[in-house]
């Protein structure tokens, strides 16, 4: 009778968890793996901030740039060397251009201040709000429906992803910049120059947000893998499933609001006045939306992919795909995160 019992437990319990095979057990070692590497290149680049991670994000923007390049064409289809070379050098202008608009607004307010002493522009503080280009907007718009005109391998639907996917990733890019030296703009001059805020304090929000994307990523695909019986969007995305969603997103939530709320509560907030242990609601907030944004981006790039009926942007990360299958959640959560941020600290004023 005990016997039957313990067998039946046993079953009940296989029904309840996946049996993982020999390439579930090597494609979660080689995600790990990949994790690890991820992890040494970025978080130095974090840590230490300034021309550091300004330096990466370039070199995200040049290889993401290459990825969406490649990723329409085909052995039939080929585009002119004028389109890769237009696509970096706008990648690069609606990603930085922010910077040589304020280091231009504020030599000119220097000068017209007198222009006594020398002009020193602030890279930590000068980046005040995540900007579009109109300018850069309007030309590529020209660039590309020229394209269409001259060009018989070139069709208004790549003229479409490029404009969409140039302003969509730089804006990410961009947004990732805001995130990382945003707390600076809150903290007094005093605090800046101190090597804890500077290498510890000032890269926690960046470290929340990048802690909530992937968390969700990790947590859902070891849920899925392990209890995933219901598909959640077989069209776009055939191995997702509910229970991988729906379990990526709690842990999420958890992991990424207990340090949030954890660090503030000892004396470490993520943003002084926004995002702190007064605030803990809004860390709440932004802890529930990053899970939701983080699988939109993953579903977003899954389904131009699958447009293109291509299995991943690039090859850099082997059998994992390139820069941009590994960070289309982190564009997307950058994106909404620092909008809401920006609502929180200026108000539906940011709309007007």
């Amino acid at each position: 009778m005990e016997e039957n019992q313990k067998d039946s437990h046993l079953e009940t319990r296989e029904h309840h968890v996946n049996q993982l095979n020999k390439e579930a057990k090597t494609n979660i070692f080689s995600r790990i793996v990949i994790a690890a590497f991820l992890l040494i290149i970025f978080i130095p680049c974090i840590v230490l901030g300034g021309y550091f991670w300004l330096g990466l994000i370039f070199l995200l923007a040049l290889i993401m740039t290459h990825e969406l390049c490649k990723a329409p064409q085909s052995i039939e289809k080929k585009f002119k060397n004028i389109i890769y070379v237009f696509a970096y050098f706008m990648m690069l202008a609606l990603v930085f251009y922010i910077f040589l608009k304020d280091i231009i607004i504020e030599y000119q307010f220097f000068m017209n201040n007198g222009g006594e002493g020398e002009f020193a522009y602030d890279i930590l503080r000068g980046f005040k709000s995540p900007q579009i280009s109109l300018t850069c907007f309007c030309i590529s718009i020209c660039f590309f429906f020229i394209n269409v005109f001259i060009d018989e391998s070139f069709s208004i639907h790549d003229a479409f992803y490029f404009i969409t996917m140039l302003f969509v990733v730089s804006l990410g890019l961009q947004c990732l910049i805001y995130l990382r030296f945003l707390p600076f703009l809150n903290a007094p001059s005093t605090l800046e120059t101190t090597d804890t805020f500077k290498y510890f304090t000032s890269a926690l929000l960046i470290l929340y947000i990048l802690i909530g994307t992937c968390i969700n990523d990790v947590g859902a695909f070891f849920t899925g893998v392990l209890f995933g019986k219901h598909k959640f969007c077989p069209k776009i995305s055939p191995k997702k499933t509910v229970e991988g969603f729906v379990g990526g997103v709690i842990i999420s939530i958890i992991i990424s609001f207990l340090f949030g709320f954890l660090l503030s509560y000892f004396g470490f907030p993520l943003l002084e006045g926004v995002l702190d242990y007064e605030h803990w609601y809004n860390i709440l907030a932004i802890s529930i939306i990053m899970p939701f944004t983080a699988t939109l981006g993953d579903l977003l790039f899954s389904s131009i992919k699958r447009a293109f009926k291509i299995k991943d942007f690039g090859t850099i990360l082997k059998s994992h795909g390139g820069i941009l299958d590994r960070f289309d959640s982190i564009i997307v959560t950058s994106i909404a995160t620092s909008l809401i941020i920006l609502v929180m600290i200026n108000g539906v004023s940011i709309f007007a």
